[in-house]
């Protein structure tokens, strides 16, 4: 049984109403950290106006609100009715405290003594009765909340005993079900009775509990939240998983050839309690690393060491996969530590530990105190307080950590600070990570003493296997397999590959794949074996040669077709398969003619189908296409294509390969901003609602902003505003789909009537310039008033969430709009005589 609706409603109520109550108070002083990183007025007053929108929001949007507003309900009872009404008493005064707090912020200026308390900003705009006033109103409110919920428990009460309906279980109960549970307990228990006034007080202390709990589930949930980022997981599902029978050799304890250099090998020293708590795996690009610590990932067979190093205390298992191809947090140490913090906890918390949360107190306390003191404490992380929550985590000795952290090399910086991470966090008994890398000399340096395992030397067996494979199931060879001689024939080829290889696997896998492309000279009537012989023997043994050979012999279609991906991607990182196939349209004004509809199935499966093919037969197997939720559900908002290999990718970057892959493509004639922008356009035509609980729900916020984005973009090109491409991105976002959009799709608590609103809140200056003549009134108006309402709510750097790396959009959402203001509000005017029009330089547009 969920939390009785009256419960939420009250909960909002009380959180909004005491924090208000806070703000006014004078012996509620400001947290400030001790370390002296004081925290400016500026900003202090606009995390105190953020949590009161939150709170704001979150009252106008609670389930008894809902049910009261559903015709096929009954009558509410009396205290959910005076409760809905305390309700709308309680917005009537947190508004002009969000106003007054807004004013004092506009009001201050750089340099202002520091304040120790909320209501020192109040009174640079309010008088003191004006802030008595308010705080004496709230108070009252707070009375009346605490009488109507005691009224409503009361009545359940009541009902369950006639009725026989249920009272919460304490059993997989949330935090909000508890305190109902126990509320009605000590209601029960001491009979209190809403007419009286002991009663109604002793119910109270019982309600502040409820503010608390409430608050650190809050609190929680956004550490999460800001821990976490997009896209956290994708570089470990890039990875293929190992082939059969392959790296086998690494769980095997008793094998001397899996023995390291430096004494023990993996398993030993998983077990190994001597201190020695890095293992450092290495080896030549394309080797297998990766690939090899994808395998050890909570791999149960490394289990029976672990816990003999562990012994009773419980062990945390986490990792991270630096991915030099990917996003700047995919090749960061802020995104690894992000990432290590945010699995470790979920495990702990969330797993079969169960741990108390008040965890996330204690490795974000100054977090956790500036958010009770003000609502603050929600700034983006930065990697020393990473590094220390990091510390205070690894800190706890009842834990052992073990951390596997692959591609130290594709870090974006200079591995000092990673190398001096590892190191430190290892002199701890109570933690062991396995790194892997490249032998490059920072990493030789630091680790060349340590336990390691060099991949290129373990694996001639594992690439004779793999080789073997991909034999096996080629149909034209299978057919070759009919006399001794060509069975050993065959034997020497596998034999060779393993040698030529050198223990580099991408060696194998592309050398594997350009003898298998000889297809036509597979034939019966001829000595196939012999021809995949020959071509054997032309494979170049150097990995960048062989790359170089495979592009040499491309046909011009071909290598136009593979040129045209190479700079579509690099354009992207890593799109979506379906997006990049409406990206390859030649034609990048199909967008505008497309229909508004999801596409049908078999449209789905075609353009999926045609983009596979062209991945590995036109292109050789140089991209590869990957599932980004790990599993093979082959969702098709899943489906993800990067580079094969990070040694593809180095390689295509180099100054003779791009300069080819430039002149096949036309040079500066090929614009990949227009692609992507037909792309995004495409996408956002396309979506599919999905079903959330009992309604539809239209995620297009994503597609719409990467539509401007481009669509700016190419603005900045050539100097001309794309006005038709994004009339109909808004009539496709917005009006075509006005029905279907979910509050969670746009920023909430104002709505969105008409792009107009859209390109003035974002500050599309050409567009808007262009649409104002042509405007009805009442349309600009609204455009004004949306745009001035969400700047108002998201405040300062308002623009983080919506607009995120989005560079262009973010460069016009803070350029001064002053001069658009004024041509707006002349628009906006009924009446125009003897008034002048603003001087507004209208742009190129088409």
């Amino acid at each position: 049984m969920k939390p009785l609706p009256a419960v939420g409603l009250a909960s909002s109520l009380v959180q909004i109403i005491d924090f208000s109550v806070k703000v006014l108070q004078k012996e509620y002083k400001i947290y400030q950290s001790a370390d002296g990183d004081f925290i400016e007025n500026p900003t202090l007053l606009q995390n105190a106006v953020d949590n009161l929108f939150r709170l704001l929001f979150q009252l106008e949007n609670n389930d008894l609100k809902k049910l009261s507003a559903d015709p096929k309900r009954g009558k509410l009872s009396e205290a959910a009715e005076h409760l809905l009404k305390l309700g709308d008493e309680t917005k009537l005064l947190a508004t002009p405290l969000i106003d007054a707090i807004l004013q004092a912020q506009a009001k201050g200026s750089y340099g202002d003594p520091k304040w120790t308390t909320l209501r020192e900003a109040l009174l640079t705009v309010w008088k003191k009765k004006d802030v008595t006033g308010l705080k004496k109103k709230l108070r009252n409110v707070r009375k009346d909340v605490d009488t109507s919920l005691l009224l409503a428990l009361k009545q359940y009460l009541n009902q369950s005993a006639e009725t026989g309906l249920p009272v919460f279980s304490a059993e997989d109960a949330s935090h909000v079900e508890r305190w109902q549970n126990d509320a009605m307990d000590a209601v029960h228990t001491n009979d209190w009775k809403p007419k009286t006034k002991k009663d109604v007080e002793g119910f109270s202390k019982h309600v502040d509990l409820l503010v608390q709990v409430e608050n650190q589930a809050h609190f929680y949930s956004q550490m999460f939240a800001k821990l976490y980022f997009p896209h956290m997981d994708d570089r470990l599902h890039t990875l293929s998983a190992a082939h059969e029978g392959t790296f086998d050799w690494i769980f095997d304890s008793n094998n001397d050839e899996s023995k390291t250099i430096h004494c023990i090998n993996l398993l030993d020293w998983l077990s190994d309690s001597s201190g020695q708590n890095l293992f450092w795996i290495t080896g030549k690009p394309g080797s297998g690393k990766s690939t090899l610590m994808k395998s050890l990932l909570r791999n149960p067979r490394l289990f029976p060491s672990l816990e003999s190093w562990s012994d009773s205390a419980p062990g945390i298992i986490t990792g991270f996969f630096f991915w030099g191809s990917g996003t700047k947090l995919q090749k960061s140490v802020e995104g690894l530590l992000r990432s290590l913090l945010y699995e470790a906890l979920q495990d702990m918390l969330y797993g079969p530990l169960e741990q108390d949360p008040i965890l996330v107190q204690l490795l974000f306390p100054s977090r956790w105190n500036q958010f009770a003191s003000y609502g603050g404490g929600m700034y983006p992380f930065t990697v020393p307080e990473l590094r220390l929550s990091f510390d205070l985590m690894i800190s706890d000795v009842t834990r052992k950590f073990f951390l596997l952290i692959d591609g130290l090399d594709e870090l974006d910086d200079y591995p000092n600070d990673i190398i001096d991470l590892l190191l430190s966090a290892t002199k701890r008994d109570n933690v062991k990570i396995c790194a892997s890398s490249r032998p490059s000399p920072g990493f030789q340096d630091a680790f060349q003493e340590r336990p390691r395992l060099v991949v290129d030397q373990k694996t001639r067996k594992d690439i004779q296997a793999y080789v073997q494979q991909m034999f096996n199931k080629d149909e034209r060879l299978s057919r070759l397999r009919q006399e001794q001689t060509k069975d050993a024939l065959e034997q020497e080829l596998v034999h060779t590959m393993a040698e030529k290889s050198s223990g580099v696997f991408l060696w194998a896998y592309l050398g594997t794949d350009s003898l298998l492309q000889a297809g036509d000279e597979l034939d019966e009537e001829s000595d196939g074996l012999k021809v995949v012989s020959t071509r054997l023997k032309g494979l170049p043994l150097d990995l960048n040669l062989l790359l170089t050979q495979i592009f040499e012999t491309m046909g011009q279609d071909d290598l136009w077709q593979a040129s045209r991906l190479c700079r579509l991607i690099d354009a992207h990182g890593y799109p979506g398969l379906l997006s990049l196939s409406f990206s390859n349209d030649v034609d990048t004004r199909s967008s505008l003619h497309a229909d508004i509809r999801p596409l049908k199935d078999s449209e789905v499966t075609k353009r999926l189908d045609d983009m596979t093919d062209l991945l590995s037969t036109k292109c050789r197997n140089l991209f590869s296409v990957f599932e980004t939720s790990g599993s093979e559900s082959h969702d098709v908002g899943h489906l993800r294509v990067t580079y094969a290999h990070r040694c593809i990718r180095d390689f295509v970057h180099t100054r003779p390969v791009w300069s080819k892959i430039c002149e096949a493509t036309g040079n500066d004639s090929f614009s990949s901003d227009e692609y992507w922008a037909n792309a995004s356009l495409w996408s956002l035509k396309t979506l599919q609602a999905r079903r959330t609980s009992h309604i539809e729900v239209l995620r297009i916020w994503d597609d719409l902003a990467w539509c401007i984005e481009y669509a700016l973009r190419l603005e900045d090109h050539d100097k001309k505003v794309r006005v038709t491409y994004l009339d109909e991105v808004g009539r496709a976002a917005i009006i075509e789909r006005r029905d279907q959009i979910s509050v969670m799709d746009l920023p909430q608590g104002v709505t969105v009537e008409s792009f107009l609103d859209i390109a003035v809140w974002l500050n599309l200056q050409g567009y808007v310039a262009i649409k104002a003549k042509s405007a009805e009134r009442k349309e600009i108006k609204h455009a004004m008033e949306y745009s001035k309402a969400l700047r108002r709510q998201l405040g300062i750097s308002g623009e983080v969430f919506w607009i995120g790396e989005k560079k262009r959009i973010k460069s016009a959402y803070g350029q001064s709009a002053l001069e658009l203001g004024q041509l707006l509000e002349y628009y906006a005017k009924p009446v125009k005589f003897a008034t002048s029009k603003p001087k507004f330089e209208i742009p190129e547009h088409e």
